[in-house]
């Protein structure tokens, strides 16, 4: 027998997750349908930004692997130099853990959960929204959430979150030596000088170190290559790789539709993720929250459900347009005057000091962007963004 919900939340990950807590804990009867099993490996460096933790109604300090204070920057291996926050500005997870936690909330909080449940059918009529599933199953609600990550096969049924900007990004998982992690601890490595624009990194995990690169996407061939170059660089040839995965990254920099009247879009699946870091946990909790209220009003006849995106147009496109900017900005000197470049972000803590007082949830990209008028200025010419 087919059942009928309030509402449908498609993708278990942090965006869905939260959607699905906000809604259930206002007592709304939700089913938040995953198609894989959980827990389950997630391709993402597992920085949570301390800003992020600060949305969240609970701890999340069991699944905590390490906390980063430290920032540890360098051209190519060249102009080398450290930036010490005073406080972490992050938080390193294994996102399987990390979303199976937010999933636990959201469980308790009354969502019913289905895994292993893959969407392949979306049928929208005046009132109701039905999912069909591969295997079957049939689900339906006036309203659903569709947070199912950057490929978003939901989205495009529904014919919104198309033709978003996007990279390409690529990880491994590597086992070191203890010594080797003991000396990486509280420490984010970054690397630049990938062209025209992209970084490597290195987060400290208890386990592994989490190693990887984002590009554009016309270099997603070349990524895995570019991956080994780094272990090479880093002394890792020869290390043991316990996963590696590519995955894409979408951004929103428009108008582009993120709803109907029926089905929202949230998270990676709406690409709410700042082009300074590619980071998107922060944009997922708060789009999941964002629309878990949208919804609410809908179920309550205040308003049609559309309005979540004049809602994140006004609470969360400012600072990722902020962050667009900078980003243009920030890469658009490092490509044409590397050294120099590098040698006055070493001189002048201006930049790194905004960038932890944004992960630590103590300023935003749009404030921390007025502060220096000029650049910004110039980056939105470039970019033609009004």
């Amino acid at each position: 027998m087919e059942r009928r919900f309030d509402a449908i939340v498609v993708g278990a990950g942090p965006a869905g997750s939260t959607a699905a807590r906000e809604l259930a804990a206002a007592g709304a009867e939700v089913l938040l349908l995953d198609r894989a099993t959980f827990p389950r490996y997630k391709a993402c460096g597992g920085g949570i930004p301390r800003r992020t933790a600060r949305l969240l109604p609970f701890p999340i300090d069991s699944v905590i692997e390490d906390e980063v204070s430290l920032l540890d920057i360098a051209w190519r291996g060249k102009h080398r130099f450290v930036r010490d926050s005073g406080t972490p500005f992050a938080a390193m997870v294994m996102r399987e853990r990390f979303d199976a936690l937010l999933l636990d909330h959201a469980s308790r909080a009354g969502a019913a959960f289905r895994p292993g449940t893959a969407v392949r059918s979306l049928e929208i009529s005046p009132t109701t929204v039905r999912v069909t599933a591969e295997d079957g199953f049939h689900a339906e609600a006036p309203y659903l959430v569709a947070a199912d990550g950057a490929h978003s096969p939901v989205g495009r049924m529904a014919g919104i979150g198309l033709g978003l900007a996007e990279c390409a990004a690529y990880e491994v998982e590597v086992r070191t030596p203890e010594p080797r992690r003991l000396a990486n601890r509280a420490t984010a490595f970054i690397e630049l000088g990938y062209r025209p624009w992209g970084y490597a990194w290195v987060f400290p995990k208890a386990r592994v170190l989490s190693i990887g690169i984002v590009l554009p996407p016309d270099q997603a061939p070349t990524m895995k290559a570019q991956v080994h170059s780094y272990l090479d660089r880093l002394g890792l040839q020869g290390a043991t790789i316990e996963i590696a995965r590519g995955h894409k990254i979408r951004f929103r920099r428009g108008a582009e539709p993120i709803a109907n009247d029926h089905v929202i879009l949230a998270g990676d699946a709406a690409g709410l993720a700042d082009e300074f870091t590619q980071e998107g946990i922060f944009y997922a909790i708060e789009s999941g929250r964002i629309a878990a209220r949208s919804v609410l009003r809908s179920l309550a006849g205040e308003s049609p459900l559309s309005t979540y995106q004049r809602d994140i147009d006004r609470e969360l496109m400012p600072e990722l347009r902020a962050a667009r900017l900078i980003a243009s900005m920030f890469y658009g000197m490092l490509g044409r005057f590397p050294g120099p470049w590098m040698h006055a972000t070493r001189a002048i803590p201006l930049l790194w000091n905004a960038f932890f007082a944004v992960q630590r949830g103590e300023s935003t990209y749009a404030r921390e962007a007025t502060r220096v008028p000029l650049l910004p200025a110039i980056a939105a010419r470039r970019l033609r963004i009004p």
